[in-house]
């Protein structure tokens, strides 16, 4: 049978990739972005209102000194995850992430998704000539060429049967159309309003491509990726749920008839587009204390806009049971005196 050898994990906001000089040029983005949300009571904000209710604290780490020192740390600990992954070598890896605007749209958005073809198209993110210099390296972080990426589709249609016999509904690809677009919203909670996405040229989401393309160490591991609606309400995936499912997804892989040596991976969150220090830190403690009760009650309201990516990371440890994850990385990348920003870490774990 198969066998789950390691798992990993990294946040993937443009703030893992960009000098921290660059950190004000993308802090231009907060300013009129929909999606902020209070940390703490889960309000539904324009940057001006978090402005004047923030921590006046906030602002003593906003400039280029503490930028340039956070953004060290983190390219450290993405280093070491890569060290971590090319020395375990995955024979397959069983990747969670979530999609926003990429792949599904407000016609058919499923809570749950498995990919299980041969092969999904990487596909670079594309710029104008005339965008600003931190747009282009974040958009190169999820790829800068265009090919055929391997899926396992024998282990996709395992994880797939035995999530539907565990009573998991769940939705399933063997290919992707290239040309994709939509809407998304408006729905309930913070989603009270509609973005519409022009059809362009879609591969792999940023979820997947970010480890791949950041940590895989030039390594094209065979993957199952499995899409998670953490971020769009109505039918956003809950802690519970999330960790319940990797919990199922362990099973499966463990009952696959195959000698290979299987990966956990994620990427995502953890708070964001404001900083959740708190929630943060009450989440990286609980996955270092392989805490399941802690994981599957992370309360809701806090869960709210781009912070909901914190589940891929509850998924994750839900498949790698009851090992605990060794925290590498934590950086609260604040990058406005309002808190808007990202919590930036990387984690990994390793069964003995």
């Amino acid at each position: 049978m198969a066998q789950i050898v390691a798992g990993f994990a990294s946040s993937h906001t443009p703030l893992m990739s960009l000098p921290g000089e660059l950190w004000a040029v993308q802090a231009d983005n907060d300013y009129k972005n929909r999606e902020l949300v209070q940390p703490g009571t889960g309000k539904h904000m324009s940057y001006q209102q978090l402005l004047a209710e923030a921590d006046p604290g906030i602002a003593k780490v906003v400039n280029v000194e503490t930028f340039k020192r956070r953004f060290e740390h983190i390219q450290r600990g993405l280093d070491s995850l890569k060290d971590a992954f090319a020395q375990v070598n995955p024979d397959v890896v069983v990747a969670f992430g979530d999609d926003q605007g990429e792949l599904f749209y407000f016609d058919n958005y499923p809570t749950i998704h498995v990919y299980w073809g041969d092969q999904i198209k990487m596909i670079p993110r594309q710029v104008p000539d005339n965008a600003s210099e931190a747009r282009k390296i974040s958009s190169a972080a999820y790829g800068t060429e265009e090919y055929d990426y391997p899926g396992q589709p024998e282990l996709g249609l395992h994880i797939i049967e035995t999530l539907m016999d565990k009573e998991f509904d769940v939705a399933h690809s063997k290919y992707q159309p290239i040309e994709l677009g939509g809407d998304i919203g408006p729905a309930t909670w913070y989603l009270d309003f509609k973005t519409s996405i022009p059809k362009r040229r879609m591969g792999l989401a940023h979820a997947f491509a970010f480890p791949i393309c950041r940590w895989f160490a030039g390594k094209k591991v065979p993957m199952v990726p499995i899409t998670l609606n953490t971020c769009y309400p109505p039918n956003w995936i809950s802690p519970k749920r999330a960790y319940n499912l990797g919990r199922a997804v362990r099973d499966a892989i463990l009952s696959w008839k195959s000698d290979a040596r299987v990966a956990i991976v994620t990427s995502g969150g953890l708070s964001h587009f404001t900083v959740d220090e708190e929630l943060d830190r009450h989440t990286l403690k609980a996955l270092s204390e392989a805490n399941g009760d802690a994981l599957c009650s992370l309360p809701r309201h806090r869960l709210q806009s781009a912070t909901t990516e914190t589940l891929n990371w509850v998924a994750a440890a839900g498949a790698m049971a009851g090992t605990p994850m060794e925290v590498i990385t934590y950086e609260p990348g604040y990058r406005t005196p309002a808190g808007t920003g990202c919590g930036c870490a990387c984690g990994q774990w390793m069964p003995n």
